[in-house]
């Protein structure tokens, strides 16, 4: 639909301003705030958000919650950009262009969007989504460049992109972006600090902290700001998750500011000292820039943050037409339990074996498998073809932007190496490949991750990004991309350095699906049952519903082949059928850094998982009658009186509720099979 315009007079006569009722009293408004220039409601009206232009604070905007009362969800906060060019007759003066003072509105216009589309990987095939969109056009006073401001209103959400529309081949610098969240104060924030840079990072892999005040600084000694996604629940009970996605390698990933003052939250840029200096904390583009969208899910109900997939909503949709050799599936890993195992065959097949056995599609061989001969990747791949498996291969993302020295690297920088690797890798029959160590979220790491889909795409292999940046949309307009880590996940517990994982992972574990994972699969390599370095506290009916708990289109089972083999019947028949890509998802019960119960469904199988984060007994009665077509039998994985032990029994149920024990630090599993 086209989009319907009001002309400047119509917008400041009749988008008058919400007076705000008595009940809101955290969020701080602006009572300096200029003319409302544009506004847009929600389909269902429940959400209405506002758009302000004054001379003296400029471009601003608020969002309403006008089943409320009129209270305010996110109260007067900036916008705008800075960009800056440069032109042959006076290459060393740039011209800038100001949107974050001196603006004249143009226009505002509005229009409905509807969309479907499905997902191979992910918590739920089937997805629409429909929302009122707003664009307001600007222009710069000094140098008439224009921009746009573009939101999108859902019934449980708000997004907003900037977008520059013109047509130019110069490039333009994005110099600055003042975008803020004014979530008030009195609430509780679950965040992750984004973390320093170093020899190994960033790369999304700190813990969340277990809800701290809104307005909280990150810590100085944890981190650089605030990393996506953040969680919220406000004074006044709701629910809000903050992200970004839809980035393209025209622009760099963003994250929250360090500081937090009043519950305004801003946006900063890449560490300039990232990924060994390479690459420049600011985005150049030619004309026109898209830039990434950052949104919000918004409900009283956690459940609705929990199982929300607008990080495809808002996605560009999906490029492959041939998406027939794209198979999501469970994976043996080797590395866990021995991290010198991908430098030998002999330690090597094995696993493979393990999948074979188990029925598991894929083995990923890790770092440095090259060195085992120079025809390593022909006898592996040779020997997973004779017993059926796929297998995965690890590559170091470097180049010149990090000094880790595991191998193969230098493969995955420049795209006709990058190609020619790719298609070798076709050629000797691989599935897919796991790309590590990529510590930046810079403009050109984008590039990279971008080139890599494509490149992937063309020679039909499956990807894997570790070391990495978060999700940002990218496995619905790349189906291909399986998993990301960007989790402090599984790996952790063998390393001498974090003796405290143990500890964090057992509530860690909860706060994840309602954070990290609900923007992408996850690949924390979960449901080890042996101990490592570090010894874990999580119960063995824990570890086996981390795998339902955490979705991943490549699930990588993480523990060794002794530990698999010697799993009771019921555990390995769990363990050998367990889906990794789900067509429904359902929140039954939780709350982060406590627990949570949920359910997923594939096909007309429902399988049900829930894990207990706190050091205490927890018996749960859980409504089921939503669950439509679940099985009335199944076997029950659970706590027994010894936690490290493979409990399980069958069970029947009457559809309406599901009884279940959770010992301290335990879960439970349902296996409809």
């Amino acid at each position: 639909m086209a989009y319907k315009f009001v002309s400047i007079i119509l917008a400041l006569s009749f988008l008058a301003s919400t007076p705000l009722s008595s009940a809101q009293s955290s969020v701080q408004s602006n009572s300096a705030q200029g003319p409302i220039i544009a506004a847009v409601s929600s389909p269902d009206q429940t959400l209405k958000a506002e758009f302000s232009l004054s001379q003296d604070t400029g471009l601003s905007y608020r969002l309403i919650d006008m089943g409320r009362q009129n209270s305010e969800i996110i109260g007067w906060s900036a916008l705008g950009v800075v960009t800056s060019k440069t032109i042959s007759s006076e290459p060393y003066t740039p011209i800038t262009a100001d949107f974050t003072a001196s603006v004249n509105f143009i226009a505002a216009s509005e229009k409905d969007v509807a969309d479907s589309y499905k997902m191979i990987t992910g918590k739920q095939r089937e997805n629409s989504y429909a929302a009122k969109a707003l664009r307001i056009e600007l222009e710069d006073v000094e140098t008439a460049q224009k921009l746009n401001i573009e939101a999108h209103l859902a019934d449980d959400g708000f997004a907003l992109r900037y977008v520059l529309p013109e047509n130019s081949p110069l490039y333009y610098r994005i110099d600055k972006d003042i975008m803020e969240f004014n979530l008030g104060l009195g609430g509780t924030h679950w965040g992750q600090a984004y973390d320093f840079a170093n020899h190994w990072k960033p790369a999304y892999e700190t813990p969340f902290y277990n809800g701290l005040p809104i307005g909280t600084d990150t810590p100085p000694k944890d981190g650089t700001g605030w990393g996506f996604p953040s969680l919220f629940k406000d004074e006044a009970g709701r629910w809000i998750m903050l992200s970004e996605t839809g980035l393209t390698d025209a622009y760099h990933g963003s994250h929250l500011s360090p500081k937090a003052s009043g519950g305004v939250y801003g946006l900063a840029p890449p560490l300039d000292n990232a990924a060994e200096g390479i690459g420049r904390p600011i985005s150049t583009s030619t004309l026109p820039l898209e830039m990434p969208w950052r949104f919000m899910v918004i409900s009283d109900d956690l459940g609705d943050i929990l199982e929300s997939n607008r990080v495809f909503d808002l996605a560009p949709p999906q490029k492959s037409k041939d998406t027939k050799w794209i198979k999501p599936g469970l994976a043996s890993w080797s590395w866990w339990s021995d991290h010198k195992s991908s430098h030998s065959f002999e330690a090597m097949t094995p696993f493979i074996d393990l999948a074979a056995d188990m029925g598991w599609p894929y083995s990923l061989i890790d770092a440095n498998w090259n060195l085992i001969s120079d025809t390593a990747l022909d006898d592996l791949i040779a020997y997973g073809r004779k017993k059926k498996v796929g297998l995965l291969f690890w590559y170091n993302s470097g180049g010149p932007h990090n000094f880790v020295t595991e191998e193969p690297r230098n493969k995955m920088h420049e795209r006709r190496i990058r190609r020619a690797e790719f298609a070798r890798l076709q050629k000797a029959g691989a599935k897919g490949i796991k790309v590590d160590f990529f510590h930046s979220d810079n403009q050109d790491r984008i590039a990279q991750y971008i080139g890599i889909l494509e490149d992937a795409a063309d020679f039909k292999l499956l990807v894997n990004f570790h070391g990495s940046t978060i999700p940002r949309g990218w496995q619905r307009t790349y189906p291909h991309l399986m998993t990301m880590e960007s989790v402090r996940g599984g790996e952790v517990y063998t390393f001498p350095s974090e003796p405290d994982y143990g500890v964090l992972a057992t509530y860690q574990n909860t706060i994840l699906p309602f954070t990290r994972n609900v923007i992408g699969s996850m690949d924390y390599t979960p449901t080890g049952f042996s101990n490592q370095t570090v010894r874990h506290l999580t119960s063995y009916a824990h570890e086996a519903a981390l795998a339902v708990i955490f979705e991943s289109g490549l699930q990588h089972l993480a523990d060794s082949v002794e530990s698999y083999r010697a799993a009771s019947k019921d555990y390995k028949d769990y363990l050998k059928d367990i889906p990794t890509a789900w067509d429904e998802t359902v929140f039954l019960a939780g709350y982060p850094g406590k627990d949570i119960i949920l359910a997923r469904r594939k096909g007309k199988a429902w399988y049900i998982a829930g894990i207990n984060g706190e050091d205490k007994t927890k018996a749960v009665d859980i409504d089921i009658s939503k669950l439509n077509g679940l099985r009335r039998r199944g076997t029950l994985l659970y706590d027994g009186s010894e936690p490290f032990a493979f409990t399980s029994k069958n069970i029947s149920h009457d559809g309406k509720v599901l009884r279940a024990k959770m010992g301290p630090y335990g879960g439970f599993v349902f296996n409809p099979n």
